[in-house]
């Protein structure tokens, strides 16, 4: 008895107000009981809930009233909530026990919420660890899944984790406590009945009579080794990883660099700020994207999990929501749409202005002589510029003589030379010539092969100017 009333203290402070989850089973009874026999030495406010699934008929409800009544013994509060995991697993894609747990969770949470306790409190033991770690371990899994469950998550505290059923289970017959079995405990059907049915007790028979204290400190192990690995993994996150847009990114010489430790972290770090909640990314999803990044082939996605993907583009990692990669890839921009603005060499006798779709505005006029060139300035012979100039947007057929260049290029080869991004080329605003690019607005200005004479046209971008749209 003293060992679970010890272990409570441990974890549950002076005064914390409580949330019990009590099935009416052994484990949590006894932990409602044990609770309430520190309630005065330690100051607790208490409150239990049951969450009846609405699987069991009149087993269940029985299970509810057993539960409502041994709490109105002890002048505990109590509270019943009534969920239909069936109908949750169906409509869901769920199998029965994550559907059951899920709501069960939700129905807790929003009681503890409800009362404005600290803590919710679960009867989870030393057996009920062994059987995770072995489930985690039979599925594949790394130091996090071997880790198993922890005493404390947040608000949520397991105060019995060191604890052993069979102790549980004489501290009930000390106290001469009743409880309720749960007749879908000896269903082998589900996975954890059976490893708990007939895994548990093979293995310890033929292999460790001591099978859950050495699977315990296994998860006692594995948890600090995933804490020193993820302390880590957030280190290299804050450093290398950044937002773009919608997206998270990152240089992939950098990831590649790390330690598979740290840069399988990352990626499952960056993934879950983006992924649909309730979404599970496998190894398998972590490996194919590690590949990606290796492989250096721009353009290339691995879609993944909840409903995000990943994408690989001039050295940079991009993972999130689908629409948003395919946007970084192939997407079209307010640019893309821009409705092209011609103007006539000789409307330029006058300085003309075009307002552009970021609040900017573009000015256009004509000099006797040539401005000094800066990046929002840019001037051009103005035989050069011809007998009409257009703003626009990339087309097919655009040539671009890049200052100080040696000679003329597809723009679209200059962009790829310059590693910009498919769906970033569509961003950009041009002054053109025909097919001819005079200006990367913002960027590069156009050369020229020959000696200029005469008259220049300058162009100068203006942060937030009046002007109009033609």
């Amino acid at each position: 008895m003293k060992k679970l009333l010890n272990e409570i203290k441990k974890y549950v402070k002076p005064g914390a107000s409580v949330v019990i989850a009590c099935s009416g089973g052994a484990d949590s009874v006894a932990l409602t009981d044990a609770v309430y026999c520190l309630q005065k030495e330690m100051g607790y406010k208490i409150a239990v809930m049951h969450v009846e699934h609405g699987l069991r008929g009149e087993e269940a409800l029985a299970d509810a009233a057993f539960t409502e009544k041994f709490c109105a013994e002890r002048g505990l509060q109590f509270a019943c909530r009534h969920v239909k995991a069936a109908e949750f697993a169906k409509n869901e894609g769920l199998s029965l026990e994550d559907a059951a747990r899920r709501l069960r969770y939700r129905e807790l949470w929003r009681y503890v919420d409800e009362v404005g306790a600290d803590l919710l409190l679960t009867a989870h033991h030393a057996d009920d660890q062994a059987e995770t770690v072995l489930m985690q371990l039979l599925r594949g899994c790394g130091t996090a899944g071997l880790s198993g469950m922890q005493v404390q998550t947040g608000r949520l505290v397991r105060p019995l984790l060191f604890v052993s059923r069979s102790e549980i289970e004489a501290y009930c017959r000390e106290r001469n406590l009743s409880f309720c079995s749960d007749s879908t405990n000896d269903d082998v059907h589900y996975t954890r009945n059976r490893i708990r049915k007939e895994l548990l007790p093979y293995l310890k028979t033929y292999f460790n009579q001591q099978l859950a204290a050495a699977l315990g400190q296994t998860a006692q192990l594995a948890a600090m080794d995933d804490e020193f690995a993820s302390f880590y993994a957030q280190k290299f996150f804050d450093k290398y990883v950044a937002e773009n847009g919608k997206l998270l990114m990152c240089s992939t010489g950098s990831l590649l660099a790390e330690f598979d430790a740290v840069s399988t972290r990352a990626i499952r770090m960056m993934w879950e700020r983006k992924a649909a909640p309730d979404s599970e990314l496998g190894f398998e999803h972590i490996k194919a994207v590690l590949r990606l990044a290796q492989r250096g082939s721009s353009g290339k996605t691995v879609m993944l999990p909840g409903k995000t993907a990943a994408a690989y583009s001039y050295g940079k990692l991009y993972i999130g929501a689908r629409g948003e990669v395919a946007y970084l890839l192939n997407g079209t921009t307010e640019n893309a749409v821009f409705k092209a603005v011609s103007i006539n060499a000789d409307e330029l006798e006058k300085s003309k202005i075009i307002k552009l779709p970021c609040g900017n505005c573009l000015r256009f006029y004509i000099s006797a002589e040539r401005p000094v060139q800066a990046k929002k300035t840019a001037a051009v012979p103005l035989e050069v510029a011809g007998t009409q100039i257009t703003v626009r947007t990339r087309r097919d057929g655009d040539r671009f003589y890049p200052y100080g260049g040696l000679g003329s290029k597809k723009l679209k080869d200059y962009f790829i030379d310059c590693k910009i991004p498919r769906a970033e080329r569509d961003k950009k605003l041009l002054v053109a010539a025909g097919s001819n690019i005079l200006w990367i607005i913002g960027g590069k200005q156009a050369g020229w092969k020959n000696q200029p004479q005469g008259k220049w046209l300058v162009m100068q971008l203006e942060e937030g100017k009046d002007g109009h749209h033609d």
